[in-house]
């Protein structure tokens, strides 16, 4: 800060973790499904793909969150182009106009990461990983999962699958 003004928030080190779910993922096409604004009047734009699964009365997706951009709702961009500060694997009642995409979730790589409870209330379980520690991975209690259905431990991967889950950073 001596020698200017902070122009964006990059951190190198998001780089490597942003890799580790495109591979995973095998680099979804997303389209830009929303915009939101948050009570501190912060914009943030929402991307989307469905997640193609064998149960038909569920909508399943990958969702990213991204400070608020001016590219049209619509607009298709891969995974590996987003820098997100939320990443999101959910079950939800809406109906995204979205690409769907498939994938095989592989118990390995960087991903297949041991993660330990932190926290427990009443709405989520929050975990954090030894060795990728700038994120914080974060389980959602819903009926059909409530604070008892989750382990003290378990793997990113696992995690990833409830699709009640959200990535963020520390």
């Amino acid at each position: 800060m001596n020698y200017g003004e902070l122009i964006d928030d990059y951190e190198p080190e998001h780089e490597n973790i942003y890799s580790y779910f495109v591979k995973y993922f095998n680099n979804p096409t997303m389209t830009k499904v929303k915009d939101t604004e948050n009570t501190n009047h912060q914009k943030f734009s929402m991307y989307a793909c469905k997640v193609y699964s064998l149960l038909t009365n569920e909508n399943r997706y990958i969702l990213c969150i991204t400070h608020g951009n001016n590219s049209s709702i619509g607009t298709v961009e891969e995974l590996r182009t987003i820098n997100w500060i939320s990443l999101q694997t959910r079950r939800l009642p809406e109906i995204y106009t979205c690409l769907t995409h498939s994938y095989i979730a592989k118990m390995e790589g960087p991903l297949d990461e041991i993660i330990e409870r932190v926290d427990k209330n009443e709405k989520f379980s929050t975990y954090h990983c030894e060795n990728i520690p700038s994120i914080v991975i974060t389980l959602l209690h819903t009926e059909k999962r409530d604070s008892n259905t989750y382990q003290s431990r378990g793997k990113i991967i696992n995690a990833l699958q409830t699709f009640e889950t959200i990535i963020t950073f520390k």
